[in-house]
């Protein structure tokens, strides 16, 4: 480097430069012969390595590679024969899967079993309404009906368990309501949905006397009815109350008629939507007037406490057309029903107590006759309208042609006279 005995020092694992451009001047040697010192070590080290290695290391390392890549294509050949096999398998299954079971078919039966119970684990139905299923295969319908059973009685008997004593009786009441009047009486689909209440009326709503009238009975349902005379049919206001062991109808804080229930010999009801029922009781009993005739705004609920009250749940009659009841003295009354826009109830010329129910299906029939009725008065005024057009047009073009009139429009171009 030529450097001066002044310009530097050595000290033991140090080099101690004097002035700053010595130190350049070594930097900018060092970075002048770095490329060539890097070039001279890889050459040495590259014909070292691949020295090392052609004449200690490649023959071990090609008969170890030449040995595994043997064995990944025995294995690849493995696998790829039965994959072949597997498909074989199932072909010949396929073709034979409407036989017996054999060898010949067992492979896919299974398989078709596995995929089917699989399917069934993932979509299983998540409550008793759910009424999905995967469909089976042929050869497994019989096994799904019994897996479907079986499913929906652990769902039965989970739900059940699960549900306390309020929401049971509530469900044993709407099973009775059914078992009467499902596909009977056409408001019943209405009252599905709505829950049965306890009663309709608290202990403010009734007589004071009237609870204590009732001694040591102890009232199960009360509500609100309207009650019928049986003779002019003059409607009036009470209150039916049920006991363990009778019917009482109420007024104010007067017990007007009490109705065992072992004396009760039946009750009718419409098919229809109204709201009319008739309690019928002995006509030899001297303590009865005769048969009782109710209305109540909510008459599957008061007809299905009466029911499971008086224990009478298969003597309720669904009549159509009319009802036969007892009036007194021998005497019987007829309640007629048919259907019309509005419900209203009375006494008809005949002496029978009409029920005109409110029919929606009338209704509709009746606003579709009237709209029709417009749409046609308008249409015939409309034909009308245009008929005369037409016969004006006629007339005009008739008179046209008669005295030969020329029209020449305004734009035309006139001709020059000579």
């Amino acid at each position: 480097m030529g450097y001066k005995p002044e310009e530097y020092k050595l000290g033991r694992s140090k080099i101690f430069i004097r002035f700053p451009k010595t130190l350049f001047a070594t930097e900018d040697a060092l970075e002048t012969r770095k490329h060539g010192i890097g070039k001279r070590q890889a050459v040495k080290c590259h014909w070292s390595n691949e020295f090392i290695y052609l004449f200690f290391l490649s023959p071990p390392a090609i008969a170890i590679q030449a040995w595994w890549r043997g064995i990944l294509a025995r294995r690849k050949a493995q696998r790829r024969r039965q994959a072949a096999n597997t498909i074989r398998r199932f072909i010949k299954g396929f073709i034979y899967r409407h036989k017996e079971r054999c060898p010949e078919n067992e492979y896919f039966l299974d398989y078709v079993r596995y995929s089917f119970l699989m399917n069934l684990h993932r979509n299983l139905p998540k409550n008793v309404l759910d009424k999905s299923w995967p469909t089976p295969p042929a050869a497994l319908t019989e096994a799904s009906e019994l897996l479907r059973k079986m499913c929906m009685q652990n769902m039965v008997w989970s739900y059940c368990k699960k549900i306390n004593s309020e929401w049971k009786h509530q469900m044993e009441q709407k099973m009775i309501a059914s078992e009467i009047f499902k596909d009977k009486k056409d408001n019943y689909p209405q009252s599905v949905p709505k829950l049965f209440v306890g009663t309709r009326l608290n202990g403010e709503d009734i007589n004071p006397k009237a609870i204590q009238a009732l001694g040591n009975e102890k009232m199960k349902y009360a509500v609100p009815v309207t009650k019928y005379d049986r003779k002019g049919y003059k409607s009036r206001s009470r209150q039916l109350l049920l006991t363990s062991n009778s019917a009482i109808i109420v007024e104010e804080g007067k017990l007007k008629q009490r109705i065992d229930y072992g004396a009760l010999k039946g009750i009718s009801v419409s098919s229809l939507s109204d709201g009319l029922f008739v309690l019928h009781v002995p006509s030899e009993d001297n303590k009865q007037k005769g048969d009782v005739v109710l209305q109540s705004d909510h008459v599957i609920e008061t007809l299905t406490k009466i029911a499971i009250c008086a224990d009478k749940i298969n003597s309720i009659n669904i009549n159509q057309g009319s009802i036969k009841f007892t009036a007194g003295n021998g005497k019987e009354g007829i309640i007629d029903f048919t259907p019309g826009s509005e419900l209203h109830v009375e006494k008809a010329k005949n002496g029978h107590l009409s029920v005109v129910r409110e029919d929606f299906s009338f209704q509709f029939t009746s606003h579709y006759r009237s709209m029709t009725v417009s749409c046609l008065k308008k249409s015939t005024l409309i034909f009308s309208q245009l008929h005369l057009t037409l016969c004006c047009y006629r007339i005009f073009i008739h008179i046209l042609l008669t005295f030969d009139f020329v029209f020449v429009p305004q734009t035309a171009p006139r001709l020059n006279s000579r």
